[in-house]
């Protein structure tokens, strides 16, 4: 028995072969055609990322330029923030003042007020002292002629005051210098008693080269009483409305105080 196979005709391999080959071709086409579409497909991608990323450098950009002048701004924002502070510590300091200026006014309000309250009782007391003023001429009207004869003594008297003045003022040229060593006071006193009435007047007189502010006070079955007076040169001080054994003390800075009582 014969095993070998029939070999095949010629053609038959051939029109194989052939077919193979077209096959091989159209698979190739095939594949080319879809590389190719794939190619054009990653083309257009490549393209619009490129656009994108143009795109995003150009907002980038733009983003930059918004950030510099975003720290522009806030580089002036600071420096209107740090001038806007230091306009308010200037006015807090101006406020400042104005409350120590107002504090200042009510104070200088405050002591105008006393002042007129106590100006307002000298008025009431010079009212009263002018009331009393008016009887007392009153009262002289009616003894005038008593009142002509009290003006010759009162006459009498101013010659004896001014002998006694000018020989007081011829002493005192004498005492400054020893005065002026010593704490005594430089004053002279002397009481007079009223025609009409039981009072007496305390003459104060000053031995002093310089005006002298003198303190009084009076002690009596009254109450006390005081005052404050300044003295020219060679000047006196009259106190009235003293009572027998009234108790006056004259004071003044740097020298010993002077007592005396009403009699």
């Amino acid at each position: 028995m014969n095993d070998a196979k029939p070999q095949q005709p010629a053609k038959t391999r051939r029109s194989g072969s052939l077919l193979g080959t077209v096959a091989a071709c159209v698979v190739l086409v095939v594949v080319l055609i879809v590389f190719g579409v794939k190619v054009r497909s990653l083309d257009a991608k490549l393209t619009d990322t490129q656009n994108q990323l143009a795109k995003a450098k150009t907002d980038a950009a733009q983003q930059q330029t918004e950030l510099e002048k975003a720290k522009s701004d806030s580089t002036d924002l600071q420096t209107e923030l740090n001038k806007a502070k230091t306009q308010q510590s200037d006015l807090q300091s101006q406020l400042d003042q104005s409350k120590d200026a107002s504090d200042q006014l009510q104070t200088q309000l405050d002591k105008a007020k006393a002042q007129s309250v106590d100006l307002q009782a000298q008025v009431d007391k010079a009212r009263a002292q002018s009331a009393d003023l008016q009887t007392q001429v009153s009262q002289a009207t009616a003894g005038s002629a008593q009142l002509l004869t009290q003006l010759d003594q009162a006459k009498i008297q101013s010659m004896d005051l001014q002998s006694r003045l000018q020989k007081a003022e011829s002493d005192l040229a004498q005492l400054q210098p020893l005065l002026l060593k010593t704490r005594h006071m430089p004053v002279t006193t002397s009481f007079e008693k009223g025609h009409w009435s039981s009072s007496y007047t305390l003459h104060v007189n000053s031995l002093n080269p310089q005006p002298l502010t003198v303190n009084i006070t009076i002690t009596g079955s009254g109450g006390t009483r005081t005052q404050s007076n300044v003295i020219g040169v060679g000047g006196t001080l009259d106190v009235g409305k003293l009572a027998a054994a009234d108790k006056v003390a004259i004071a003044s800075d740097g020298y010993d105080p002077v007592a005396v009582i009403v009699q």
